[in-house]
């Protein structure tokens, strides 16, 4: 060790020794030699004082440091050897360090130990065996305690009996039987707390209600004749005291203490833990044939899944399985798989917030109870599992069953998804080919590998779907769009793909009027989509044009109203045909027309000169076409007080409402206010 090395360095530089020992004695235990010096022959151990500091010898002399818990260091030097009182004060921090130095190696001792008997509660499986186990390394880091007894609980019989000792006890300690309340055992069970006796009064006083024939036996396999101090510590599983540890400590006088009191508890939770796991093994036997199940049911769906026999084979293997009537339900498109197929339930919407939240839960519906088991990929909600219990409860095996299941089936609809991606980005590819086409041929030719049925009237729309950070969020959220979108739709969607935050859809019609139809739908559905999402859509809708040729400048059409919503940041829909003169500004950027604005009304805000009359008069004005006597009635002005304030607005702007150019700038500029704010 490295403090005893400096021990000896101090004694024979600085004190000039050359003769002396170290001893030391832990927790009240014999002394042990751990150092000498030139000390040719055999010395006698120290004697135990608790309080004298110096003691004399015939050849030698004890120097004694006392510390706590019964730990104490003797300095032996030869009687030739002198350590003067400056020596001994700088030899006393050095002696301390040592100290500390000897609980440290204690401590991890007693981790070492504590984790031995972790991975004995993990290894071994006899219970007996472990519980002894643990019992040996409780008497080993306690090392006042001769002997350990555990004791457990025999409900059936309402007593105690010794399971598990060490340090002693014969065979015979097994015929004893303790009652609730008996002796010190089942006191320590009877009021579930721990305590500490260090006097013989105070063990003899508590083991006075002992029966005879307890005390025969227990006589009988222990000797107590030097008995000095005891702790017994209740062993609680699940909430209910379940054992008691009880440890014995013999000599001339009590070493045990609190510390050892905690450190006995800190034992008493492995055995808990033992027991519990004795338990749950005991249980997991009971289910082997369960998982020998589970193997057979998980390699029965992967091989589906690798077959790639699609969900509506894996319902009815499920139901084969479970014997349940199911349904699922592929989120990303809406599709429903049921078995038997005639039984399907609309879900509630309200299971959609509970899927984020909970990993199963039961729903109520029309006096029908189902169990719902939410299909997740990726922290993504992408399918519903939903199973008629027909009765309060799944058994366990079902329960198993179904999550088994869920997680082929989310391979499933993954795979789909990929698939649906990748025809999105082909369709995206020829779509874009499709709009650059002039030359007739070459549009029908584009138009079959898109699979463009010929039809009178067609009408492109572009979605914007509000960007999200997680990828998969996004796509997830494009997939049900686009579903909803073919529900609602059905026969006029001529093709529908999504491409990043963007859905482009072009529709198809035998008559011109079935396009009020479609933008009624389209609307529906933006509404929907609002009520079920925290974000919004952004719809552009192009003009309704006969012919395929002319689909490509209807999506041009619905690019630009889309391009219109996003720089006026707008969550509505909108047609083309309806944002009229703004099409010019589309891809004007916003600083640029607020400028444009400001350069208008900024010279006409000014307090002194009445801010809200000049700017609200050239408003009024301007749409009520000039004309002056409508303009002041609206205003609840004389009209010579609206000349008056016409003659300001011109001599401020620099124009002439005589002028046509400066009349178009004003007009303009007051559009542009009105439509941008």
């Amino acid at each position: 060790m490295d403090t005893l090395m400096g021990i000896k360095q101090f004694l024979i530089d600085n004190c000039s020794l050359s003769h002396f020992e170290v001893w030391q004695s832990i927790k009240g235990l014999d002394f042990s030699l751990a150092l000498s010096h030139h000390f040719d022959k055999e010395t006698p151990v120290p004697g135990r004082f608790f309080n004298e500091e110096i003691l004399a010898h015939e050849n030698f002399t004890d120097i004694y440091y006392h510390y706590s818990n019964h730990t104490t260091i003797v300095i032996r030097i030869s009687k030739s050897s002198v350590l003067n009182n400056e020596s001994k004060q700088e030899l006393k921090p050095i002696i301390d360090l040592h100290y500390l130095q000897i609980m440290l190696d204690r401590e991890k001792y007693i981790r070492n130990k504590m984790m031995e008997s972790i991975r004995d509660i993990s290894v071994l499986e006899d219970l007996n065996d472990l519980l002894k186990k643990i019992l040996e390394n409780a008497i080993s880091v306690i090392p006042a305690a001769d002997m350990g007894v555990l004791w457990m609980y025999e409900p059936s019989l309402d007593v105690l009996f010794p399971k598990a000792w060490t340090g002693g006890p014969n065979e015979e300690i097994k015929k004893m039987r303790m009652k609730i309340g008996e002796g010190i055992i089942g006191k320590t069970f009877k009021d579930n707390k721990s305590f500490i006796l260090t006097n013989i009064d105070d063990i003899i006083s508590e083991s006075s209600n002992i029966s005879a024939d307890n005390l025969f036996y227990l006589y009988n396999s222990v000797q107590f004749d030097d008995l000095k101090s005891i702790i017994s510590v209740p062993i609680k599983v699940e909430e209910s005291t379940l054992c008691v540890l009880i440890v014995y400590q013999n000599g001339p006088y009590p070493l045990l203490t609190k510390d050892d009191q905690q450190l006995l508890e800190s034992f008493s939770d492995q055995v808990s833990i033992v027991l519990r796991n004795s338990k749950l093994y005991q249980n997991l036997k009971k289910q082997n044939d369960l998982l020998i199940q589970r193997d057979t049911i998980h390699n029965t769906l992967i091989k589906l899944s690798l077959q790639n026999k699609g969900l509506q084979k894996i319902a009815n293997e499920i139901k084969k399985m479970i014997n349940h009537p199911l349904m699922i339900v592929d989120l990303t498109d809406h599709q429903q798989y049921s078995s038997p197929p005639q039984r399907k339930w609309e879900l509630p919407l309200e299971i959609n917030t509970k899927l984020k939240t909970q990993s199963f839960f039961t729903e109520s519906l029309n006096n029908q109870s189902l169990y719902i088991h939410p299909i997740i990929a990726i922290d993504v909600p992408i399918g519903i599992m939903a199973v008629d219990m027909e009765e309060d409860e799944l058994f366990p095996l079902n329960k198993m069953i179904i999550e088994q299941a869920s997680s082929v089936i989310a391979l499933e609809i993954i795979r789909n998804q990929t698939l649906v991606d990748s025809y999105y980005q082909k369709t995206n590819d020829l779509f874009n080919d499709f709009i650059q086409c002039r030359e007739y041929n070459l549009i029908r030719k584009k138009a079959m590998e898109l699979r463009i049925v010929d039809h009178p009237y067609y009408l492109a729309i572009a979605i914007h779907i509000h960007p999200h950070a997680d990828f998969h969020f996004l796509n997830m959220q494009m997939h049900k769009l686009i579903a909803q979108i073919k529900k609602h739709l059905g026969i006029y969607v001529s093709i529908a793909f999504g491409y990043g935050h963007k859905v482009t859809l072009v529709c198809q019609f035998n008559h011109y009027a079935d396009q009020d139809y479609v933008k009624k739908k389209v609307a529906l559905i933006h509404s929907n989509w609002m009520n079920a999402h925290e974000e919004s859509l952004k719809i552009g809708i192009g003009t309704c044009y006969p012919s395929m040729d002319n689909i490509a400048k209807s999506y041009s059409e619905a690019d630009k109203a889309l391009s219109f919503l996003i720089s006026r940041q707008l969550k509505s829909i909108v047609n083309y045909q309806d944002i009229g003169i703004n099409h010019l500004f589309i891809h004007q950027p916003m600083d640029d027309l607020n400028s444009f604005i400001n350069e208008i009304f900024n010279p006409l805000q000014s307090d002194k000169d009445g801010t809200l009359d000049l700017e609200q008069t050239l408003l009024v004005y301007m749409e009520n076409d000039r004309q002056a006597t409508q303009t002041a009635k609206l205003l609840h002005i004389h009209v010579n007080t609206l000349y008056q304030r016409l003659k300001r607005i011109e001599e401020k702007l620099q124009i002439s409402f005589s002028n046509p150019e400066d009349i178009l700038k004003i007009q303009l500029a007051c559009y542009l206010r009105n439509s941008i704010v």
